[in-house]
């Protein structure tokens, strides 16, 4: 059996869209009998860590009751149910081979067969067969958009909404992960083109600048900077709430400082994620005393604007950091405590946005720490990393966090006093 990369995508993304689709189905479904509906209710208390006797025993009942039920629509939904729990089980084969089967079925509800097909497109991908996975998720984005699903109930059902948006995403990411970056350009220009024939606005507006996004970092990639530009500029003028428009902004200056600089650099690995790290770096050889003069102003007025937010936090730590190389290190060091003094209120639905909030702050902390020590305040120093004494664990931040500890007691021991101050 094939097996994706490690870290290609999210199996928890998937298991939470899956239980989504699951409870919408049954929701969809006509009222089932009591003793149907027991079992079924029973199938909800599955723990993830399923065992295989678990599996053959609510099998085993559910098998029992779709033998006696006379509802259509109900024999589907119980089947849907099976294959869900062998997926739950991780018997990814025998859960795939039941949704085929599903979805084949000429008597099938459009409902489900939508979902069983999503089903094998997410179970194909988690095992890398890629082909299949590709068709599965095109016969989910064509089946939604039938007539018999464009009327406005359809329209504006979250669950199906979703479905169709993971089958165009899904595509275009399977074909970027194998570096097939002109059909996932394709594939995302095919979803636009879909979200502006849309009736419901709200996935327009909610689904367009992340689409766009990932087209300009794709064209990036492919050395077409002039589209990466059109399409970064079109982001920061018509879509100024989406999360990463400031960030757009600060890459696209870097990248133009770039190549003003070395005319045929390329971005090939990470797009413009990684340009700022560049610019950065590359400051220090720059002899255009004009053009850092007009990056630091840029920073400058984007940290203004979106101070207090998670994107806001982002671009401080980069000016911070900007603001070291070029000598201002009190500026800099003004800057890094601004960020890890900041009160930013977390959401709960957010919880990977609110991990690099604190990821960022706990880089703060230590380049902050790193400035105090060379400019030999180290009780100053010390006091700030002394936070990661009370939450040492085993990560990179942690261990080095210890690491410039032990290095700023090394130099308080050997050089009491900075001799350059």
């Amino acid at each position: 059996m094939n097996t994706p990369k490690k870290g290609s995508y999210s199996l928890i993304f998937y298991t939470s869209l899956i239980v989504a689709i699951t409870i919408a189905v049954e929701r969809m479904s006509p009222a089932a009998g009591k003793t149907t509906a027991e079992v079924l209710i029973e199938t909800h208390r599955l723990s993830a860590a399923i065992t295989p006797a678990e599996v053959k025993s609510t099998v085993d009942r559910l098998e029992t009751v779709l033998a006696d039920c006379e509802d259509s629509y109900l024999v589907f939904r119980i089947r849907y149910k099976i294959g869900i729990i062998y997926f739950k089980a991780g018997m990814m084969e025998i859960s795939k081979a039941r949704f085929v089967q599903i979805a084949n079925n000429p008597k099938c509800p459009e409902r489900i067969k939508v979902c069983s097909f999503n089903m094998i497109g997410q179970i194909s991908r988690l095992r890398a067969e890629n082909k299949e996975a590709l068709e599965a998720f095109s016969r989910v984005a064509n089946l939604l958009e039938q007539s018999s699903f464009a009327d406005r109930e359809h329209a504006l059902n979250p669950t199906l909404t979703k479905l169709w948006v993971s089958a165009y995403l899904s595509k275009a990411e399977i074909y970027e992960l194998h570096k097939d970056y002109t059909a996932s350009i394709i594939e995302y220009g095919n979803f636009l083109h879909a979200l502006n024939q849309s009736t419901n606005k709200d996935t327009l507006n909610r689904y367009s600048p992340l689409v766009i996004d990932r087209m300009s970092q794709l064209y990036l990639r492919q050395r077409n900077i002039k589209k990466y530009r059109e399409l970064t500029e079109e982001l920061i003028e018509d879509y100024s709430e989406y999360h990463r428009t400031p960030l757009a902004k600060m890459e696209l200056e870097c990248v133009k400082f770039l190549k003003s600089i070395f005319a045929d650099m390329e971005f090939i690995k990470n797009g413009s994620f990684g340009a700022p790290t560049y610019m950065i770096a590359n400051l220090k050889n720059s002899k255009s005393g004009t053009s850092v003069a007009s990056i630091v102003n840029t920073f400058d007025e984007l940290c203004s604007k979106f101070q207090n937010t998670n994107e806001g936090n982002l671009l401080q730590y980069h000016y911070a950091w900007l603001l070291d190389t070029i000598g201002k290190k009190s500026k800099a060091a003004e800057i890094l405590a601004r960020i890890f003094s900041s009160d930013i209120t977390h959401t709960s639905n957010k919880s990977q946005e609110n991990t690099v909030t604190e990821i960022i702050k706990d880089y703060a902390k230590i380049q902050y720490a790193i400035i105090a020590g060379e400019k030999a305040d180290y009780r100053e120093a010390l006091r700030v990393l002394t936070y990661f004494r009370s939450h040492q664990n085993k990560s990179h931040i942690s261990e080095l966090a210890e690491s410039v500890t032990k290095g700023i007691q090394i130099l308080q021991r050997e050089v009491p006093k900075n001799e350059n101050k």
